[in-house]
């Protein structure tokens, strides 16, 4: 524990304590799971400039910023504020502060009026919740999360219970037993929450009933005042009764009045007034209209009593849960129907009674389906439930709301009747529709389907019925300020309309703290997956607003992503789960992001006039309007969701950018070790470089060879680069290891390390180079590629030179390796002249490649014709890699963007026999002998074609645009086939590597970082 070196101070955020917000969060990681994101200054100035929070209260030592806690309207429920985060430095905790800020929090509650204050915490958090509890907070008893509510607010501000709180301090005084787990006392299928007081001879009791969110009983020295009702579940259009019990206490006598009038949903009135010697009752009676179900996160209807005593006041209040006697829900185990194909509903029963019960279904007869039988009898338990099939046969597409008629008989001969409503969609590959169920707002189109949940306006997309779905558009924003008051409204008004290709779902909703903004909120969903959504702002009222901004906040789970940062693809596996938070703003360098899994391929674009940002685990589109005068409109920019309608990202990226796709970028591990320079002298000391794409600093130990290097977070780093003196060999791997930050990591790069000479010249008219390891060969006037590629004397191509001959398949066939278009046969190739020359280029590094250039001009093929490209057959010194590309240098014409080019290789010399391939077949190498049988392969990264002559293995590394590699063989040739498409002037070059060593695909890939 720290020690303290001043009185800790309370004081509200501005810009210039952002620098110690940071900080503090940056301290604080132990406490939140050892998280190890990194908050910088802008990072906390934007957040919090784009917070909701009513004021956020920060605890210093002296100029230390050593805790936090913000304090916002809550967005769940009405009637309450709320803290949507607090911490305490883990170094600072034990002091109090979290105390001192709690309270502060609740002082502001209090001094606002507000009745309540909630939190989440989560429920292992032993220290705080006794912490909550002390403070007056209740920790609710549901599954879905931990939530804690704060009363203390409306004790406070009840004039009934002021003078009490005259002698008793409601935090020192407290005698509540304090206990890590849920609160809650049970009665009638109510839940209350008691608070108790005691000061010498001072006491007060008080309940709080959980659904309505108030009070249900008060008790002082003088008094004891409580609202009952036989049961908390309620059947609709049932009259039911409910009492408030008075006792007096105080030997005098007590003047007593309580009024209530229907409220909501709920139908009662009274008004009672009398003078109590000792103990008095009064009842009333209420019903509850037919409504929609409430839900655990929101304040429940409930009777109202404005009760007072001795002309104090006080507000009694106790929620109702109003069901019908039975709960009717039914579902469709398929995502496509069929028409005039019999098929079933699932139908379940959930008996609310408290008796057993037979109920009666009668369903209505309709166009859309033919039932079997329009009427089921189910016997269901009381309080149990029961699931029936029904057999039916869809006649149209579309959303199937009946109104069932339901008759209820008990065991003693009693029946009740009601109606209750069944949804089921019943979609159809390019048929549109929407529809009402009881918690959504749905349209569909084909298998793609949106659900816009009524409670908060949380939107799904998918193209399947499961409840769960991996994508939501989060509830929209108006500011600025932003506020949570969407969450919580009901819509003006809900629409769909369908178009010939899509369909329109509108949300119209009313600022009630933005006066006379209106936003109505387009969902557009296409057959083929796609979804685009805007909003459109219009002022409608008299005011002017100066800073209008639109935020919409959306979430993933997101598995195997692929992000633009630091202008590159950067791929995040699916081993280590990455959220929003984990990512860096100021990297993001597009306005995309792609990501695979389970739930199939989605991609999120939105315009690069809007700004976009990770916040949390929310992912954040931001619009900005401006100043708003009366009648004006301002509409967002649209933002795109692709469900497989892409099914990869480089076609997605394409879209993004609105442009043709072009060629496949490389994609970057998100934690990676690579060299500065592919291609390095001897005798260089590289410089290698160890980066992390996630919003955490490196902390740990980089081994590389045998030099270890320390990295503290104190460096505050993403990236640490070092250098290393070694005797480099032509191909040299470099094997480094890192550990820190709770994980291990191994790395393998690549070097290359010329040394020496290329030489050229002719051989019986063809042309040779040599560059001391392989010695390549080409003839134009014999064919239009290289026939021979020796490594150290042993040649590795098959061929016929010095003339074409018939072989296998293929007549005339010339064997060795050539790049030409597709389609296109040896035949008609020797048909156009070819020439050859030595050259030099330089790759992208300024490293000089010395090799053979092969031009080919079509004049005789028709499609072809005027068509000029050369291939490229590079060499380093002493490298044994072989680099090769083309180059079309003139397209006479001809559109090219859509042919497909072919480079093939016959591989096995003079004895096909002695060759073969390995395949990574899994956890297996398995090799296939050639020239044994017919056999036709796709090769991975890491296949290699061995020889019986030579250690080495020939490892073929296509380009980044090429589809899988083919390998052929049969009796009489062994050939590999790399197609890529030909929408290029120079294409991505290709490598041919020997090595005797076993070379993973991630470390041949490396190869690609050479372009020409």
């Amino acid at each position: 524990m720290t020690q303290l070196n001043k009185v800790i101070q309370i004081e509200k955020y501005h810009e210039g304590l952002a620098a110690g917000v940071a900080k503090m969060w940056n301290l604080s990681r132990d406490g939140w799971g050892g998280d190890t994101r990194v908050m910088t200054e802008e990072q906390v100035k934007k957040k919090e400039a784009n917070s909701d929070n009513i004021e956020l209260y920060l605890a210093l030592d002296g100029e230390e910023v050593v805790g936090y806690c913000g304090l916002s309207e809550y967005k769940e429920d009405t009637g309450s504020l709320y803290i949507p985060l607090l911490n305490v430095r883990p170094d600072y905790q034990g002091h109090k502060i979290g105390k001192k800020l709690v309270l502060e929090a609740l002082k502001k509650t209090v001094e606002l009026g507000w009745p309540r204050l909630d939190l989440y915490t989560w429920a292992g958090n032993t220290k705080a919740v006794p912490l909550y509890k002390k403070c007056g907070f209740f920790w609710e008893d549901r599954d879905d999360s931990t939530h804690l509510m704060n009363f203390i607010p409306q004790v406070l501000n009840t004039p009934l219970l002021q003078p009490v709180f005259e002698v008793l301090n409601w935090y020192e005084d407290s005698t509540r037993m304090i206990e890590v787990k849920p609160d809650g006392i049970r009665k009638n299928g109510f839940i209350f929450y008691e608070y108790r007081w005691q000061n010498g001879n001072t006491n007060a009791r008080v309940q709080f009933e959980r659904t309505s969110r108030g009070m249900s009983l008060v008790e002082t020295d003088d008094f004891l005042i409580e609202m009952k009702m036989a049961d908390h579940e309620v059947i609709q259009e049932e009259e039911r009764k409910f009492e408030i019990r008075i006792v007096n206490k105080s030997g005098e006598p007590l003047r007593f009045k309580a009024s209530g009038a229907s409220e909501g949903r709920v139908s009662y009135q009274f008004d009672s007034e009398k003078v109590v010697l000792d103990e008095s009752t009064i009842s009333a009676a209420f019903t509850v209209k037919k409504g929609e179900e409430p839900s655990n996160w929101r304040t429940h209807p409930s009777v109202n009593a404005t009760v007072l005593v001795n002309g104090l006041e006080c507000e009694l209040k106790l929620g109702i849960f109003p069901i019908d006697p039975a709960k009717i829900e039914a579902s469709y185990n398929g995502n496509l129907s069929f028409l005039n194909k019999e098929t079933t509903i699932q139908v379940e029963v959930k008996n609310n009674l408290q008796d057993d019960a037979e109920f009666l279904l009668q369903f209505p007869d309709t166009e859309q389906i033919v039932l079997e039988n329009d009427t089921y009898r189910v016997n269901v338990p009381a309080k149990g439930r029961n699931t029936i099939t029904v057999p039916l046969t869809v006649k149209e597409h579309g959303f199937y709301n009946p109104e069932l008629k339901i008759t209820a008989t008990k065991e003693n001969g009693e029946q009740l009747t009601f109606e209750q409503n069944i949804s089921v969609a019943f979609k159809g590959l390019g048929k549109k529709f929407g529809g009402e169920s009881k918690d959504f707002w749905h349209i569909f189109n084909g298998l793609g389907q949106i659900n816009v949940r009524k409670r908060d306006l949380l939107t799904t997309a998918a193209k399947n019925t499961k409840r769960q779905q991996p994508f939501a558009f989060l509830t929209p924003k108006l500011g600025k300020p932003y506020s949570l008051e969407f969450t919580k409204k009901s819509p003006e008004a809900v629409t769909w309309e369908a178009n010939d290709s899509f369909i329109d779902l509108k949300i119209k909703l009313e600022s009630g703290e933005m006066e006379g903004l209106i936003l109505t909120q387009t969902y557009r969903l296409f057959g083929d997956g796609i979804i685009h959504t805007w909003a459109e702002i219009e002022n409608q009222g008299t005011v002017v607003h100066e800073n209008v901004a639109f935020s919409q906040p959306v979430y993933q789970e997101i598995e195997q992503a692929y992000f633009p940062l630091d202008n590159q693809v950067v791929h995040f596996s699916g081993n280590r789960i990455i959220e929003f938070g984990d990512l860096d703003s100021k990297m993001i360098t597009g306005n995309w992001y792609f990501s695979e899994g389970s739930s199939g391929p989605i991609g999120l674009s939105w315009s690069e006039k809007s700004n976009a940002a990770p916040e949390g685990w929310q992912f954040v589109i931001e619009d900005q309007f401006g100043k708003m005068e009366p009648g004006a409109k301002a509409f967002s920019e649209t933002i795109t969701l692709s469900l497989g309608a892409f099914q990869n990202f480089e076609e997605f990226i394409a879209y993004a950018k609105q442009s043709p796709v072009s060629k496949k970028p490389e994609t970057t591990g998100e934690f990676g070790f690579q060299a500065e320079r592919l291609v390095v002298r001897p005798d260089a000391e590289p410089t290698f470089r160890l980066k992390t794409f996630r919003n955490s600093y490196l902390d740990g130990t980089l081994t590389v060879g045998n030099e270890s290097h320390a990295i503290n977070s104190d460096l505050e780093k993403t990236s640490h680069s070092v250098t290393s003196q070694l005797q480099w060999n032509p191909i040299s791997i470099v094997e480094a290891f890192y550990g820190g930050n709770g994980t291990e990591a191994r790395f393998s790069e690549l070097l290359l390390s010329p040394a020496g000479t290329v030489s050229s010249g002719i051989e019986g008219g063809g042309f040779t180079v040599d560059n001391g390891v392989i010695k390549m060969k080409a003839d134009p006037d014999f064919y239009p590629g290289v026939f021979s590629l020796q490594l150290n004397g042993q040649e590795w191509l098959a061929h016929s030179y010095p003339e074409p001959t018939a072989k296998s398949w293929w007549n005339p066939w010339a064997g060795g390796m050539k790049t030409a278009p597709n389609g296109i046969n040896t035949f008609s190739l020797l048909k156009e002249n070819s020439t050859a020359s030595v050259v030099e280029r330089k790759d992208n590094e300024g490293n000089k490649w010395i090799g053979l250039a092969i031009t080919t001009e079509f004049k005789e093929h028709k499609d072809w014709k005027g068509v000029q490209y050369v291939q490229y057959y590079l060499l380093l010194p002493g490298v044994p890699v072989v680099a090769s590309f083309a180059e079309v240098v003139n397209d006479g014409g001809k559109n090219i963007s859509r042919e497909v080019w072919m480079t093939d290789i016959f591989a096995g010399a003079d004895n096909l026999a002695d060759f073969r391939i390995s395949v990574n077949e899994g956890k297996t190498m398995r090799s296939y002998h050639a020239g044994s049988e017919e056999i036709p392969l796709l090769l991975d990264g890491d296949s290699h074609i061995e020889s019986v002559h030579s250690q080495d293995k020939l490892y073929f590394v296509p380009n980044n645009d090429a589809g899988p590699t083919e390998a052929y063989t049969n009796k009489e040739v062994l050939q590999l086939a790399s197609k890529h498409q030909g929408n290029f002037e120079k294409s991505a070059p290709l490598f041919l590597l020997f090595d005797d060593r076993k070379l993973a695909a991630d470390l041949l890939k490396k190869l690609r970082r050479v372009q020409f």
